[in-house]
């Protein structure tokens, strides 16, 4: 028999969630515009089209912290064969921004597992990137996937960085 809080994280039970979430999120007293952001002139080329898409993302995104969908190892395991499938390609199969087609592309693809450049983008507006994708850098929209498996993505792409910073105390504790 599956725990409680397993059987309550049904797919229609997070669905529901993740709407009301974006429905609570976009009301007129969150959405003040006391969320601008900082666009810092002196920045490469690179973080200025960063910054420019995360001013591109709606106030509702830019404030959520965290995602709806616990990462269970369910969760991790979804995301994990959904990057690889959809991408892995340019971010490279552990994330570090060097897949196949990389290279050929204008705008690098992020290296989520550089901390400082990954967390220029929270959880949401890592699940808004996923589906709408983003001019600025050439990233394609992957809006075929379900907001769930959006979910599942990010929580892969949160995974990826705790496993550089878990390899890297470890490293340091080692000397």
């Amino acid at each position: 028999m599956k725990p409680y809080w397993r059987m309550r994280f049904t797919w229609i039970s997070n669905f529901t969630f993740t709407l009301l979430l974006l429905i609570v999120s976009a009301s007129p007293a969150l959405a003040t515009g006391s969320g601008h952001h900082h666009h810092d002139e002196e920045a490469p080329d690179h973080m200025q089209s960063m910054m420019a898409v995360k001013e591109s993302i709606p106030e509702e995104y830019l404030i959520m912290e965290r995602t709806p969908i616990l990462p269970s190892e369910e969760s991790l395991q979804k995301g994990q064969k959904l990057f690889l499938q959809n991408c892995s390609a340019c971010h490279g199969e552990g994330g570090d921004g060097k897949g196949p087609a990389a290279a050929s592309l204008q705008t690098p693809p992020a290296n989520f597992l550089d901390k400082k450049h990954s967390a220029i983008y929270g959880p949401g507006e890592k699940f808004w990137i996923i589906g709408h994708g983003t001019e600025q850098t050439g990233m394609p929209a992957f809006s075929h996937l379900t907001p769930i498996d959006r979910w599942n993505l990010v929580n892969h792409i949160l995974q990826l960085q705790q496993g550089t910073e878990r390899e890297h105390k470890g490293n340091v504790l080692k000397k």
